[in-house]
This record gives C-alpha cells, sequence and structure tokens, in this order.
C-alpha cells in the first residue's frame, strides 16, 4: 500500500509505513525510502540519510541498493563508486553494467578508457534484455567502440532498443532509413520511425518531423502541424526546436509575422550560432517598445 501511494504521488502518506518496515530490516523498504531521501519526496532531501539507509541494504548484499550508493558517492569517493558498481554488476544488476560500459568508453572514475571493456558490459547487459543495452551497443557497432563496425547489426540493435521503447533510438532510425544506412533507403519508414518517436516523447524526433512537415519533403507541406511539432519540443527546452519555430515567426510562416515573439523564442537557442546571429540582428530591428516588452518576456519565463 504504501508503495502504491508512491506512485500515487502521496509520498508523505508513505514515509511511516515505510520507516517501520525499513526499521524491522525490510530491503525492499530500506530501498525506496533511501531513494526519497535522496528525492527529497516525502521528506526533507538529504544524501546522508540516503546512503545510510544504502549502506544498511549493501550489507545484505541488495544489488539496486549498491548501484544506486555508487551514484551517489561518485562525487566523492571515485574508487569506492566504481568497486559498488562493480559488485553490483556481479550481482546482476543491469544498470550497474551499462554505467560501467559507460566509465569504460569514457574514462571517468578514475579507470582508463578501454572501449573493448565498454563494448562486454553493454553486451552482457543487451543479451540480458535491457533495451538500453541494446542502443548502447547499436553505437559500439556503428561507430566501432571495441568492436568492427557493421551497419547491419547495428540497425538491427537500434530498432530492437526503439521497440523497447528507447525514444531516441526512433530517431536514429528514421535517419537510417532516410540515409539508407544498414537498410534499403526509404523516406516514409523513416518519417515513421519519427512519428513514433515524437508520441514516444523525443524532442528531436518532433523537430525532425516539424523539419518535413515545413519544407514538404516526403510529407505534404503543412506549416500547422510544424508549428505544433516545434511548439511541443520548445516547452522541453530543445534550442532547435526553439530556433525553428523562432523562424517560423519571423519568416511568417504558417502565422502572421511576429518578431517579438520570435526574439523570445531565440533567447531560449542562444547556443546555437545561427539563432545568436539572428537574436543580434532583431535586437537591433526591434524599436525600443518591442524590445522592452520582450526583454519583459524574457525574464517573466527565466523567474518561473
Amino acid at each position: 500500500e504504501a508503495i502504491a501511494k508512491c506512485r500515487q504521488g502521496k509520498y508523505e502518506e508513505a514515509v511511516p509505513v515505510l520507516v517501520r518496515f525499513a526499521e524491522s530490516n525490510d530491503v525492499g523498504a530500506t530501498y525506496v525510502l533511501a531513494i526519497l531521501h535522496r528525492e527529497g519526496l516525502g521528506v526533507k532531501q538529504s544524501n546522508t540519510s540516503a546512503m545510510e539507509l544504502l549502506t544498511k541494504n549493501v550489507a545484505g548484499g541488495h544489488g539496486p541498493s549498491m548501484t544506486a550508493l555508487a551514484m551517489l558517492k561518485e562525487s566523492t569517493a571515485e574508487t569506492e563508486a566504481l568497486n559498488l558498481y562493480k559488485q553490483a554488476a556481479v550481482a546482476g544488476e543491469l544498470p550497474a553494467r551499462i554505467k560501467l560500459g559507460l566509465i569504460y568508453e569514457s574514462g571517468a572514475l578514475g579507470v582508463k578508457a578501454n572501449s573493448r571493456l565498454a563494448f562486454n558490459y553493454f553486451e552482457k547487459a543487451s543479451n540480458a534484455g535491457n533495451a538500453i543495452a541494446d542502443f548502447h551497443l547499436a553505437r559500439c557497432y556503428d561507430q566501432g567502440i571495441g568492436v568492427s563496425t557493421n551497419a547491419i547489426q547495428s540497425t538491427r540493435l537500434f530498432r530492437k532498443a526503439a521497440m523497447g521503447g528507447v525514444p531516441v533510438a526512433n530517431t536514429v532510425m528514421a535517419r537510417r532509413y532516410y540515409e539508407g544506412k544498414g537498410v534499403e533507403p526509404d523516406p516514409v519508414a523513416a518519417v515513421g520511425w519519427l512519428t513514433r518517436g515524437a508520441q514516444a516523447g523525443s524532442s528531436e524526433a518532433m523537430v525532425r518531423l516539424g523539419q518535413f512537415y515545413e519544407t514538404g519533403d516526403v510529407l505534404g507541406q503543412n506549416f500547422n502541424r510544424a508549428g505544433q511539432l516545434y511548439s511541443a519540443a520548445a516547452k522541453s527546452g530543445d534550442p532547435t526546436a526553439n530556433f525553428q519555430l523562432a523562424m517560423m515567426y519571423l519568416n511568417g510562416r504558417g502565422t502572421k509575422a511576429d518578431p517579438v515573439r520570435a526574439y523570445v523564442l531565440l533567447a531560449n537557442a542562444l547556443d546555437l550560432p545561427q539563432a545568436k546571429q539572428v537574436y543580434d540582428q532583431l535586437e537591433v530591428k526591434l524599436t525600443p517598445e518591442q524590445l522592452a516588452f520582450a526583454k519583459r518576456k524574457i525574464a517573466e519565463a527565466n523567474s518561473k
């Protein structure tokens, strides 16, 4: 019942029950209570309390607690964190295997980068049926990380990851079909994969699908649909989506030209050189009144 309350967001009601079970050495309750402390849900946020609870579970060999504790120790005790990830991997924890793959790929936590070892960790997690591991293993075959490049194998794994619920893999599959990498070129199939990704919440897929609608490439030109997709992706903070939507407002594509609205949107995309260039140009072109209004809108958005 306490877990059900957590799923409903009723954390404060769940905490007393979890505490009672944790005090009786219930591993599951102790783990969930630790996560609540880590995230500050229903209790005051405290990494110290979370670590104390997780350490109690680690002593009993609880794999998920090893992984969670390792995450908390990464910034303060790299060697200890690494050892915890290794213990969790031996215990069969797939997230720990994936994490170790990323660690050895990049050379994090003080280890020497080892692409072959990274590949092995991804492969073990993939063979155990983890979709995220499928995605990383696909990257290995695509980029030659610890293994020879193999476009067909990487495409097979990207497809498996996409079907397993990894949103970004849908966008990769769309690109594969559009470019004909590891598959026969099929722009219509590319659109299908982008649609799946957009429905799964991928801002990248929304932007790319919006571009298809805006240009009329593959799909019929539809500015309204393009704007809807850009807007949905922009709400998640995607800079490219903000830039694309700004340019539609600036050029009056599917809407009345609105340089002020474009300026406000560009403020969320200034890491993109092309967005910064247009933003600077607009700053000169807008009237003092328009610029003041736009600055207020930007300030209001930043204060939320």
